[in-house]
């Protein structure tokens, strides 16, 4: 993953930009609140937290972490994340913005019909 400019998957569109622009500083904020703050690479955490952020609105249609892990497991991967970067030193990143994005603090909406 380059430090300066991630990739990012192919269901990240504008509608997800904005919300993702909107809820950005929220979900720092809330990651430095309750989340493990071992991470120091703040361009993996913003990437990872984006990521699960626009994925709450991508995969609408799947209402569990369970039900949607396997498909974000293969969308980070695809983006050819490595190291420090890879899944398994994310993961917990990505899911707590998933579940954050949906919850009373999140404004993540499922993509119009």
């Amino acid at each position: 993953m380059s430090e300066t400019t991630p990739t990012l998957p192919p269901w990240w569109n504008d509608r997800i930009e904005a919300a993702w622009i909107r809820s950005r500083e929220a979900a720092i904020s809330d990651w430095n609140v309750r989340g493990d703050r071992s991470s120091s690479n703040t361009s993996i955490l913003e990437h990872a937290l984006a990521f699960g952020h626009g994925a709450r609105s991508a995969y609408s249609h799947l209402l569990t972490w369970d039900a949607v892990a396997s498909h974000l497991h293969a969308d980070w991967t695809a983006l050819g994340t490595v190291g420090p970067a890879s899944w398994d030193l994310v993961v917990q990143i990505i899911r707590h913005e998933w579940l954050r994005a949906a919850g009373p603090g999140g404004d993540a909406e499922p993509e119009a019909s």
